[in-house]
């Protein structure tokens, strides 16, 4: 009876990212403190970006994640940016499931101060924390805030608006 908990064991480390081939790139990861969020309006000033916010412990976050990996493969003119509210002691563990999924190439992100209620209202006043969150910023910064898993139809069609 070992096989099948080998099998779930290796399974889980695809899904998690652990485990990943040592030659991968491992994701690089900034702090995003106080005032990273205006810093990230100003380093894509008239550009296009999607805030992809997750965490570890995530599931329809983790889910999403080859979607993720596919989208920025199929519009590359896309600016992604993945920020984990994971407190910065697992950023290992984000690197990995960044790494595992390809998504080491994007803009990464982790939570890196005491205060996440602060860091999460400087990006969003009416955001309490819920995860997936996905904001849709155009090139004029106009953005649109989405709680939950959001269909591919739904990212592809408003990817392709704020790209316009």
């Amino acid at each position: 009876m070992k096989r099948p908990k080998i099998i779930v064991t290796y399974f889980l480390f695809l899904l998690y990212g652990i485990g990943w081939p040592a030659h991968a790139e491992q994701a690089d990861l900034k702090h995003f403190t106080s005032g990273s969020y205006q810093q990230l309006l100003k380093e894509y000033a008239d550009k296009p970006f999607v805030l992809m916010i997750w965490s570890i412990n995530c599931t329809s976050c983790l889910k999403k994640m080859p979607l993720m990996n596919e989208l920025r493969k199929s519009m590359p003119d896309i600016n992604m940016i993945m920020l984990a509210t994971d407190d910065a002691s697992a950023a290992d563990q984000v690197k990995s499931i960044l790494t595992g999924n390809e998504l080491n190439q994007v803009d990464n992100w982790i939570f890196a101060d005491a205060n996440s209620q602060k860091l999460r209202y400087e990006i969003d006043p009416k955001w309490y924390g819920e995860v997936p969150r996905t904001y849709f910023l155009d090139k004029d910064h106009q953005r649109l805030g989405i709680s939950g898993s959001v269909p591919r139809e739904t990212l592809e069609t408003i990817l392709k608006k704020i790209l316009n």
